[in-house]
């Protein structure tokens, strides 16, 4: 029975990031058409995904209290509902402005609601804690599935099915699929969820009691300044980098490729394959960060190498950019795509204890998505004023390489803190 619980959690998860894609995607991929369909300019339209992703990381904090409070299933069918009421929205109506609040209010909550944050707490809820980091690298190749598969199927419609039409298929999708988490809810009394168990500090591992577990429900109140605690600080620094380059992924890749490659013929036939290797490496890296994560290796570590990582692809695809190399950046680059996020996830459960972990992690969100709006926003303003997308690759080369050193700094703080603030439970995060 819990084989089978474990199994149908980690496959929902799967097919809800799998579909939370859509909504990034089809944006990403139908960038220029919708600088032609509303007549705005790029750099506008640019902000706007910036803007969308600040939205993103507010809604994440509020969507982690959610999750805390009222569990992950109610926070799903939400997102659901907010999509396709988002997509509805899109193909009714062809004003900027219906546009511009549609993909804030709505489609930004959506993707909040439908990622990480409810569906890492869902995981944490019934998955047992053995399983959990194998559950959660599972469900969280939904979005490189939807890399592979999705964003090549948007290349295509692009040209052959208008905007409207693809917002309508959308909307009637995503309101199907709301059917599943409100069945998740219904069936919840049926499921027994495994309490997050923490050591206390004083016992050693040899000598811990069996019988007596301390739950993560008595834990220490979270401490009143934790953002200013040096390893939240150090870890949303780090994490801002994931924000980054995942908006750059989101927003500026798709052109950049265009015009390294001239458009010419082949530039859709290059981006699709470039997009589709990097979901295929995305569920290559996510399998191997897992494991080892699991071997206990250091984490704050292990981040910092995949910052470096994506700091020498950058760099390579300015410094020759040739065809050959745009799918070479998808397989190097999507080995570390969900790596970052992986690593955070557990960090944000780490510090101030899993009581907090939806809080904590909608709040290394919200740092996220700030950074992805300075990307987008600069990133546009960088193409505009320069002619080219030289130096928005080079200004995300530098930020992995700041979020490198902040991942390096991580790691010479003491291996052993404190989740509250009176030091009763001992918190590794290596």
């Amino acid at each position: 029975m819990r084989a089978i619980q474990t199994g149908l959690v980690v496959g929902y998860g799967f097919i809800v990031m799998f579909i939370s894609t859509a909504i990034k995607g089809v944006y990403q991929v139908y960038f220029t058409s919708l600088v032609d369909h509303y007549a705005v300019s790029i750099e506008t339209m640019a902000l706007v995904g910036g803007f969308f992703g600040l939205a993103q990381g507010i809604y994440s904090t509020s969507v982690g209290k959610l999750c805390d409070r009222c569990g992950a299933g109610h926070v799903l069918l939400s997102g659901m509902l907010a999509a396709a009421c988002a997509f509805l929205l899109f193909s009714s109506s062809n004003s900027f402005m219906t546009f511009v609040l549609g993909f804030l209010l709505l489609a930004a909550y959506a993707v909040a609601a439908l990622t990480f944050v409810p569906v890492s707490i869902l995981i944490d809820r019934y998955v047992i804690p053995k399983q959990r980091q194998f559950a959660y690298v599972l469900a969280t190749n939904g979005i490189a599935a939807g890399l592979m598969i999705l964003s090549p199927l948007w290349i295509y419609l692009d040209g052959f099915i208008s905007w409207p039409m693809l917002c309508a298929i959308l909307a009637g999708v995503f309101a199907c699929l709301a059917i599943i988490p409100a069945l998740l809810n219904w069936m919840e009394g049926i499921w027994v969820p495994e309490k997050v168990i923490v050591q206390p500090a004083n016992i050693s591992s040899k000598s811990k009691p069996k019988s007596k577990p301390v739950s993560q429900n008595i834990t220490a109140p979270l401490p009143r300044y934790w953002y200013l605690d040096r390893r939240f600080v150090l870890s949303a620094l780090a994490f801002s980098g994931c924000g980054t380059s995942m908006i750059f992924i989101d927003v500026h890749y798709v052109p950049a490729i265009q015009e390294i490659l001239s458009h010419n013929e082949t530039a859709n036939l290059f981006t699709g394959t470039s997009l589709s290797l990097l979901g295929l490496a995305e569920t290559v890296g996510s399998v191997l960060i897992g494991y080892l994560v699991a071997k206990k290796v250091s984490l704050p570590l292990l981040l910092c190498l995949l910052y470096i990582v994506r700091c020498i692809t950058l760099l390579a695809l300015v410094l020759w950019p040739e065809p050959v190399m745009v799918p070479l950046f998808g397989i190097f680059f999507g080995i570390t795509y969900m790596g970052t996020v992986i690593i955070i996830s557990r960090l944000a459960g780490s510090i101030f204890g899993y009581r907090y972990k939806g809080f904590i992690f909608g709040a290394f969100f919200l740092i996220h998505q700030i950074s992805g709006l300075l990307t987008a926003w600069l990133g546009g303003l960088l193409r505009v004023y320069c002619g080219s997308y030289f130096p928005v690759i080079c200004f995300v080369a530098i930020w992995m390489a700041l979020s490198a050193a902040a991942s390096l700094l991580l790691s010479m703080l003491k291996k052993n803190g404190s989740s509250g603030n009176d030091g009763r439970y001992q918190v590794k995060y290596e």
